[in-house]
């Protein structure tokens, strides 16, 4: 029998299979083109599960089924809010180091409220016909204010600046944040003119793109179409009745109820600015980031470029109409055939397995107290300004100073400077505080009790605390407490109702699986730093997923 193997064949042979194993090996450790980090706004983990006998195969289903799942993800400080949960998500820290303590704070060196993303240095960058000059200082943004850098900072530092970082959002921070202090662009929705605008801070000028974009009105086409449930509303089998209490009546109807005709509210209710706060408003973002990728060429040269994304809308509806609506069931519909348009869109431009895309959330939401008290649950309502009203009542009582708390809100308080500085007094605010009904904990950093500091609420007081934005007592209500509020939801404690969100891991470098380990959300940025090979942000948690790797 004549044999087929040939002793003279075996130097082409193993030439072959050396060629093909550098092949594979080059494979394995070539980087996407493209990464896609997508935080959806106020998104309770849950609602991966609670709504998915509605989603397609290509959104949500795409990337839990063929991605990897970590379905015990949390914010590990406190409070939870859209400035620090997006910082947290790129930085790979906490607010004690990146200083976004929350959307706002009280700014001691300038004696007022500042915003996180606020920068007077800069001005609003618009399409010129729709410039208004006496209105610049009111869209200055920048993350002048972000103490610590980012992982899109260390991808840009990587490849000597060669690599795109864009960050794409309605809401200023949202973009801001996550593209990091070295960003190419970051661009945002302009609630006055429905553009997408950008700060000076990233280039005097949009890019034409963006401006044709902007020409092409489209968030005026989509605020005149009719706001009806995408399914029929059997479907919608995981949500409250349709006519149900602690939800926004829009002005000009009569109910919180489908169908919303936009285009007759929309002059009674902020006009361009009601984009935000329906599922059309993710529609938009979508648009543009689509736009974006095209515009900019993402994931067409030879370094590995990052879009920062956002959706905001899903927060506004929360807020307005609560976590137990049906808006909120079809916002989530809607946004999962969303997700399945964006992946779509990167198969064809940037190619399948070149691109790496994880989902999460800058934080979740709880139930509104009123629906709580319904159920016989636990959980009640404080007014935060009543709060502060009364404590310097208190104060003024006991030392004779008036006006000593110079803000408060539902976490935080900011004395004045004489009562900073007596700790006597100090200690009976906190004291006062303490005893009030809704607070569970208070903490006074300055004299060095933070209470229960092996506590979790404790701990992630202590994670969120930075000696210069932070107050000078720190507080969190109990369980099912919230600040008073008639209608929707808000979020920002320590619970798992606010800190559990969801952690999708989809496309290069992927394989599926899933854990349900606990995980924080400072492990996102490692997890990026080692799956990428580029260092780690700066004030970054060490420890990456690990079961990704596994």
């Amino acid at each position: 029998m004549k044999s087929f193997f040939n002793m003279g064949h075996l130097p082409k042979i193993l030439m072959v299979s050396l060629c093909f194993l550098n092949i594979v090996s080059a494979q394995q450790e070539s980087k996407p083109k493209l990464v896609v980090g997508i935080v959806v706004d106020q998104m309770r983990a849950e609602y991966l599960y609670r709504f998915q006998d509605n989603y397609t195969e290509g959104g949500f289903k795409r990337l839990m089924g063929k991605g990897f799942n970590v379905k015990n993800m949390h914010y590990n400080y406190v409070p939870t809010t859209t400035g620090a949960g997006h910082s947290s998500v790129y930085t790979g820290t906490t607010p004690a180091n990146h200083g976004i303590v929350n959307n706002n704070w009280y700014s001691r060196a300038e004696s007022r409220t500042v915003y996180c993303a606020e920068d007077m240095e800069v001005s609003l960058v618009d399409d010129p016909a729709s410039m208004d000059p006496n209105k610049k200082e009111n869209y200055s943004r920048s993350p002048k204010n972000l103490m610590a850098n980012t992982i899109t900072d260390e991808l840009k530092l990587s490849t000597n600046g060669r690599s795109k970082v864009v960050g794409v959002s309605l809401k200023d921070r949202s973009a801001i944040f996550p593209s990091g202090h070295m960003a190419d662009h970051a661009f945002w929705y302009h609630s006055g003119n429905g553009n997408f605008i950008s700060s000076s801070y990233y280039g005097e000028q949009l890019p034409d793109w963006l401006i044709a974009f902007n020409k092409r009105k489209l968030s005026d086409s989509l605020m005149n179409l009719t706001w009806a449930p995408f399914l029929p509303m059997e479907r919608y089998q995981n949500s409250n009745p349709d006519d149900s209490p602690f939800e926004k009546i829009y002005k000009g109807n009569k109910k919180s109820t489908f169908p919303y005709n936009l285009k007759k509210l929309r002059k009674q209710n902020g006009d361009f600015a009601m984009l935000t706060e329906v599922p059309f408003g993710n529609t938009i973002v979508t648009e543009m980031a689509m736009a974006t990728i095209d515009g900019e060429g993402l994931g067409k040269g030879k370094d590995m470029d990052f879009l920062a994304l956002s959706y905001s809308s899903t927060d506004y509806v929360g807020h307005y109409f609560g976590i137990r609506s049906k808006e909120l069931e079809d916002t989530y519909v809607r946004l999962d055939r969303e997700l399945a348009r964006l992946l779509v869109h990167l198969d064809k431009t940037v190619g399948k397995g070149n691109y790496l895309v994880f989902l999460t959330a800058d934080h979740a939401a709880s139930d509104h107290p009123g629906f709580l008290e319904q159920k016989g649950l636990p959980g009640s309502s404080y007014d935060p300004e009543q709060m502060g009203q009364k404590l310097n009542e208190y104060l003024s009582k006991e030392s004779g100073i008036e006006n000593g708390v110079l803000f408060i809100d539902n976490t935080q308080v900011y004395l004045a400077p004489e009562i900073r500085a007596n700790t006597e007094l100090l200690k009976k605010a906190a004291l006062y505080l303490q005893n009030l009904d809704s607070v569970k904990e208070v903490f006074v950093p300055a004299l060095h009790e933070w209470n229960l500091m092996n506590s979790t609420i404790g701990e992630f007081v202590r994670n969120a605390y930075n000696s210069k934005n932070s107050g000078d007592i720190l507080l969190h209500s109990f369980p099912g407490w919230m600040d008073q509020r008639d209608y929707g939801t808000t979020h920002g404690t320590a619970y798992t109702t606010d800190t559990h969100v969801p952690m999708l891991w989809y496309g290069w470098g992927v394989k599926q699986g899933l854990s349900i380990a606990p995980h924080t959300i400072t492990q996102i940025a490692p997890t990026l730093s080692m799956l990428l090979d580029i260092p780690l942000p700066d004030a970054s948690d060490r420890r990456p997923i690990g079961e990704i790797f596994e």
